[in-house]
């Protein structure tokens, strides 16, 4: 016999006499208690790992805190206002935002009709103006939704200030819906 063959033997008579002195209730009994401690201790080795990630995270926050609040008490607050109003683009891409709104609503299948155009000076902002966008549309709401999401994903310096919808009889199938949007510019530079 070969070695093998004596230490399987020697495996089936170990397991047979154990079968025998605890039975098969025993031996479930003694392989649900190993679960059960390997689960406990498993479960310490995550809320071990848990603590060390929660320690972690709140020096990442400590440090990105402590980064921030250096970074803006070291910039002048002009040069603040400048960086902020550098962000907007400069009103000369109007023109240009107007035809994406109007591509928009192509692509929304959206017929719009004689629109309301109104350029004015933010007073205080040190020199932005806005753009009103008034719309009147008539469509059902998922053009015009899809129209309005399109604009917003578009144009990042938009913001819708205002969606009407109105039905004219309960029977109608279109429905009345002013859009006004606001796009938000820097004033030009000459």
């Amino acid at each position: 016999m070969s070695r093998l063959n004596v230490a399987i033997n020697a495996g089936r008579r170990l397991a047979h006499r154990i079968h025998m002195r605890l039975g098969a209730n025993g031996i479930l009994g003694v392989a649900l208690l190993a679960l059960a401690l390997g689960g406990v201790a498993y479960a310490q080795l995550l809320q071990a790992q848990a603590a060390q990630l929660q320690a972690q995270a709140e020096a990442a926050r400590s440090r990105t805190a402590q980064v921030s609040t250096q970074q803006i008490e070291s910039v002048p607050p002009a040069e603040r206002l400048a960086r902020f109003q550098n962000w907007f683009p400069s009103v000369d891409t109007s023109s240009a935002d107007l035809r994406k709104i109007f591509r928009a609503a192509q692509t929304a299948h959206v017929q719009l009709a004689r629109g309301e155009y109104n350029l004015t000076t933010i007073d205080g902002s040190g020199g932005l103006q806005k753009l009103d966008v008034i719309l009147p549309v008539k469509e059902h709401y998922g053009p015009v939704k899809a129209f309005v999401g399109e604009v917003l994903n578009a144009l990042p310096h938009a913001s819708l200030a205002e969606l009407r919808v109105e039905r004219a009889a309960s029977a109608a199938d279109e429905l009345d819906t002013r859009v006004h949007f606001t796009l938000y510019y820097r004033a030009q530079t000459t």
